[in-house]
């Protein structure tokens, strides 16, 4: 078993993770959450600590309690499946950490969440802003919608002789 510190600073790498989960702050942004949101914030953060706290990490199980997490507390269904880069991410930082400096191993791995990370740590600030047009753009980037946009935007622009007329051509017949 690890010592209190050591269930310390899992709760901060913790801590980290779900700051920088754009889906889950997403949601908790927009009020997708039914019910008080610091008690279910809090309660997952409780749950991934005493399933990280063990000495051989279960993987499947931290995705598990993510994925439900997100559908039932959190109301998002977290089509991406980030909960699983997550939690490697999450099983990654825990192992360095015990040959690292916590705050760099926190920075490396959750960079959006390391200026949240020392405010919270200050007291200043619980959440972070997240910037929906960045967060997003990645999604809509390969979606069809967005490949449908770009060929529209790509159509000719229409020619306009001297009087000011449209030019139009006429379609060839097959």
């Amino acid at each position: 078993m690890a010592s209190l510190t050591d269930k310390s600073t899992i709760e901060l790498v913790i801590k980290s993770a779900l700051k920088s989960w754009t889906a889950l702050q997403i949601a908790v942004q927009h009020g997708f959450v039914v019910g008080n949101t610091e008690e279910k914030y809090s309660l997952l953060t409780d749950d991934l600590v005493s399933l990280c706290i063990l000495e051989s990490i279960d993987q499947f199980a931290i995705e598990e309690l993510l994925e439900s997490a997100a559908y039932h507390d959190f109301n998002f269904l977290d089509e991406d499946q980030s909960f699983k880069d997550l939690t490697k991410a999450i099983i990654t930082c825990i192992n360095e950490i015990k040959s690292a400096d916590i705050n760099s191993v926190i920075a490396n791995h959750f960079p959006s969440a390391a200026d949240a990370l020392q405010k919270s740590t200050r007291g200043e600030n619980m959440t972070i802003e997240v910037d929906e047009e960045s967060a997003l753009s990645e999604m809509v980037s390969d979606t069809s919608i967005h490949q449908a946009n770009a060929n529209e935007n790509k159509k000719q622009e229409p020619i306009i002789d001297e009087d000011g007329f449209q030019l139009v051509q006429s379609r060839r017949k097959r």
